[in-house]
């Protein structure tokens, strides 16, 4: 049985997320830093339909916490889908920062998809079409430079869906700047970059 990994759902794209790929009947692992909301979530989707959901913790500023989870996936869990939400905002210039404000907000917004992927890929690698979603969500008044590591970011990704290629996995990337959170936005994304989904609710229908 597969389940797709929801980082940031506790956040209303991560939520947003979760409730379409609920919908499209997968099962889910839906990660976070706050408690209450991924229960108020978790609810919610057993409630309306009929899939498997979990939840755990996370702190995406400590690379132990993003560890431990990992291992909890891999070890109970078999994952096809990574759902790699990362919300950033730099709302200064880069010398107005101490450096380390600057080093944890570094290490949650940049690095931390990277980690989780690192941490989860033996565990997508064992399907053959796995797939990795990344989505970035930087604050409405980006800076430059900020704008500058989004696109080193996927350029980044791109040279690893490249060499990932041969294995099956694919890697895609969203910037979710230029739009607010709706359901028909998460639902066209979906459709754009997954195969087969929504075919569920369709046939069902």
């Amino acid at each position: 049985m597969n389940f797709t990994v929801v980082r940031g759902a506790d956040t209303p794209w991560g939520n947003a997320f979760a409730r379409a790929l609920a919908a499209d009947k997968r099962h889910l692992i839906l990660l976070g830093a706050r408690e209450e909301e991924l229960q108020t979530l978790l609810r919610e989707i057993i409630r309306k339909h009929r899939v498997l959901v979990h939840y755990m913790i996370s702190d995406d500023g400590d690379t132990g916490s993003i560890v431990s989870v990992c291992e909890k996936i891999n070890d109970r869990f078999e994952v096809d889908l990574l759902i790699n939400y990362t919300e950033t905002g730099f709302g200064q210039r880069l010398d107005d920062y101490d450096v380390r404000s600057l080093d944890r907000k570094l290490k949650t917004q940049h690095a931390t998809g990277i980690l989780y992927l690192h941490q989860l890929l033996p565990n997508l690698l064992l399907h053959a079409h796995a797939q990795v979603i990344d989505l970035w969500c930087p604050s409405n008044h980006a800076s430059g430079w900020e704008q500058t590591l989004i696109a080193f970011n996927t350029r980044f990704a791109d040279y690893l869906n490249a060499e990932m290629r041969e294995s099956g996995l694919r890697i895609d990337t969203i910037d979710l700047s230029s739009t607010a959170e709706s359901t028909d936005r998460v639902v066209t994304i979906l459709e754009s970059i997954l195969p087969g989904f929504r075919e569920y609710r369709v046939a069902a229908g």
